[in-house]
């Protein structure tokens, strides 16, 4: 075996405390995996606008009736459920010139199960 893997399986913590830093977007934030995959990054308004409409009890609108609702301001980080509920999101995008010609992601995590 690989004296490598011997040291990654014996220092298991070891290991995965150095690839959350590789991953998190903490003081490694320069020279982390987000740094080298997205050349710039913007968050929040003006030029990411998240809206949010949760619909009451278990409901399951459709489409139709969903985006007739008076959506309310949403924010990063916030935090919606129960598990089992219903939450439509509005987003507006306001891209800006310096990302003329490059390619645009929007990253959402809601970390639930979601569709788009």
């Amino acid at each position: 075996m690989d004296k490598h893997m011997t040291y990654l399986q014996k220092h298991a913590s070891v290991t995965k405390s150095r690839i959350s830093n590789f991953l998190a977007d903490n003081q490694w934030k320069d020279v982390n995996i987000h740094s080298s995959l997205y050349e710039q990054r913007v968050s929040g308004p003006p030029h990411v606008k998240l809206e949010v409409w949760s619909a009451p009890g278990q409901e399951r609108p459709t489409f139709a009736h969903a985006v007739t609702q008076e959506f309310k301001e949403a924010s990063v980080g916030q935090s919606f459920g129960p598990s089992w509920s219903t939450h439509w999101f509005k987003v507006t995008l306001q891209i800006p010139k310096e990302f003329a010609g490059k390619h645009v992601r929007l990253l959402f995590d809601s970390s639930s199960e979601a569709m788009v």
